[in-house]
């Protein structure tokens, strides 16, 4: 009886060592990807040319926390990428638990704002003074056909927010006129000299007619160069007294009475270039 007892533990003994040398069978965890399905749509704005202010705007699906690479680039956060240029993205999405959805590929084509706009310049502008030189004249601008314009007098390397440009001496200025969006219109306008008066312009052109052989196309006699109208002005009580008051001037003979009034009468008015 004690035989079978002991012949009893040893198996059972036996069959506990058996059993507890078996290895336990694990299985895997489940992969959290599987059966899901990450969808990606996209809505962009397409940039203007020429500048990087496009965007990418992701919607990923279905709903749950993502995070988003745009060209293989590092996951933000943030669904939108900004500041883009044109040109063609591949974008992606991942969600909490590691699965991805396939690459989008996103182009960003660039548009020209300045389509369809028509912008018209209208310039106005004041003489500049010739004798004295002085930097006085002026240019108005006045544009139409879209707006925030900004202007620019030296062929659009600076602008300002005024229309009007001034202090300016006489010559042609290459003037542009510049929207909000960038699109631009130019033209040349020219700041004249100041004509003179009717005074002073018949005075030139008495001298002219009787002193042009001595004092204009280069002539100097006596150190006089009328070409520069400036002269005139400055030598006025030359030509008064030898043209009007002694009569010596000029050599081809004295002026008659009324081509001396007309200098009288300059003189008598300031003898300026405007009078």
């Amino acid at each position: 009886m004690k035989k079978i007892s002991l012949l009893s533990a040893m198996f059972l003994l036996a069959t506990c060592i058996i059993f507890s040398c078996k290895k336990e069978t694990v299985n895997p965890p489940a992969d959290p990807c599987t059966g899901v399905t990450v969808s990606i749509s996209t809505s962009q704005t397409a940039p203007t040319t020429g500048q990087s202010n496009g965007s990418i705007t992701v919607t990923a699906t279905p709903n749950g926390t993502y995070t988003y690479s745009i060209n293989s680039g590092t996951y933000q956060s943030s669904n939108i990428f900004n500041n883009l240029a044109a040109g063609t993205y591949t974008i992606k999405a991942k969600n909490a638990d590691g699965c991805t959805s396939t690459s989008t590929s996103v182009t960003l084509t660039a548009t020209n704002p300045c389509n369809g706009v028509n912008i018209t310049l209208t310039p106005a502008t004041t003489y500049a003074d010739l004798c004295p030189t002085s930097n006085n004249g002026s240019i108005t601008l006045t544009a139409s056909g879209s707006t925030g314009f900004t202007y620019s007098k030296d062929g659009g390397t600076t602008y300002q927010a005024s229309n009007v440009f001034s202090n300016l001496a006489a010559g042609n200025y290459p003037v542009v006129v510049k929207d909000v969006n960038g699109c631009t219109k130019s033209q040349s306008v020219t700041v004249s000299a100041n004509p003179g008066g009717v005074k002073f312009n018949l005075v030139r052109n008495l001298m002219i007619a009787k002193c042009g052989s001595c004092h204009f196309n280069g002539g100097s006699n006596g150190g006089v160069n009328f070409d520069d109208k400036c002269n005139i002005v400055t030598k006025w009580d030359r030509i008064n007294i030898r043209c009007v008051v002694q009569g010596t001037m000029p050599q081809a003979g004295p002026l008659s009475t009324s081509e001396k009034q007309t200098i009288t009468d300059w003189v008598n008015a300031g003898h300026r270039y405007i009078d």
